[in-house]
This record gives C-alpha cells, structure tokens and sequence, in this order.
C-alpha cells in the first residue's frame, strides 16, 4: 500500500469512527443545508399527536399548525396540518396535500440557494412563506419525491 494510500485509509477510519463521512479537500461543495426532518401532512393534528404519543413519542414543539416529534436514532418527524381545525385551514395545507410527506432541509438565504439551483438547470417552485415567516420552496427529484427547502424566520 503506497503512503497516500495509507493516509487516506487512515483518514477514513478516523472519519468512520466518528461517524463522519470524509470529505475531499479540493473543490469542496459549500455547505447549504444545515439540518434535515421528514415532514407529514396530516388531517386532524389531535389525532395524529394522540397516535404517535401512543408510539412513546412526545413533541419537542408543539403548534397549533406544527409538531415535531424527535425519533429515536436523531431523526425528527414533523406534522404539519393540511386540515381545518378550528375553522381556519392553514396557507400551507394546499402544498402539503399532494402527497402528505416530504423531506425537509433547512438553509441559509433561500434566495440564493434557489437561484443557484436554477442555474443548474434544477426546476424549483416559487418561494413562498408560511404562517410564522418560513419561506418554503419546493423541488422533485427524478423520481417526483419532494424536497422542501426552508428558511426559518
């Protein structure tokens, strides 16, 4: 095994016991996407609450219009309501009725990752805000599963 060789291996086993996966030094890809959730859109937020409490989760927010439930191993699950509780439907509810779940990931300035995702020739949705001030736009992959990106306010 040559020297470099030796080195990245090393490298990575370092990278693999920390969990890491390592990165090539030249041409790194600037970091856009700070975090990730898996988000569900659902009809009556009482009921879904009550089922995934039954599960022995327990929200870390909890909203009139959004919940967010941590699972064990780190990721979170967000319900967002498409419903009409209270007599009031939320903005939102028509994007998340097409399909009810979809992949979350949360970035800095919007604007800027969108434009740069249309300059490579990414179709991307009209950036839209929600009720609280996320901005929201979303994105298929080649397979038509959504992605959302959002930047919080």
């Amino acid at each position: 095994m040559s020297g470099a060789t030796r080195t990245m291996s090393r490298s990575f086993e370092r990278s693999s016991r920390d969990g890491d996966i390592p990165q090539r030094r030249e041409g790194k890809m600037p970091k856009v996407i700070s975090d990730s959730w898996v988000m569900a859109g659902v009809r009556d937020m009482k009921k879904s609450v009550a089922f995934y409490t039954k599960l022995g989760l327990k929200p870390s927010i909890n909203r009139p219009y959004y919940v967010e439930l941590n699972l064990p191993g780190g990721t979170v699950l967000g319900l967002h309501s498409i419903g009409a509780e209270k007599g009031k439907k939320p903005k939102a509810a028509k994007r998340m009725a097409d399909g009810g779940w979809g992949i979350m990931l949360r970035v800095k300035n919007i604007e800027k990752v969108v434009a740069d995702l249309k300059r490579k020739r990414v179709k991307c949705g009209k950036i839209t805000t929600a009720p609280g001030g996320a901005d929201f736009a979303s994105l298929h992959d080649p397979d038509g599963n959504r992605l959302v990106l959002v930047e919080m306010a």
